[in-house]
């Protein structure tokens, strides 16, 4: 991920394929910019799925996204 993404933007983008329970984007303490990797959980593995299909090999904010499925912990 780019520096200027921030939680409202993964949550206006993936949104549409579900419901998003919860997104971690970690950020550097000093410059509040995150570190280039998010985790977001939706309440459904199907749109998690969906998610995956779509966004994988996507770009956002001008950056090619990687976007995979992780397992339960």
């Amino acid at each position: 991920l780019t520096r200027n993404i921030l939680t409202p933007h993964l949550q206006a983008v993936f949104s549409p394929y579900g419901h998003i329970s919860k997104i971690d984007l970690p950020v550097y303490p000093k410059s509040g910019q995150n570190k280039g990797k998010a985790a977001l959980e939706f309440t459904d593995a199907s749109a998690a799925q969906k998610a995956v299909s779509h966004m994988d090999g996507g770009q956002l904010d001008g950056a090619i996204v990687h976007v995979v499925l992780s397992s339960e912990s």
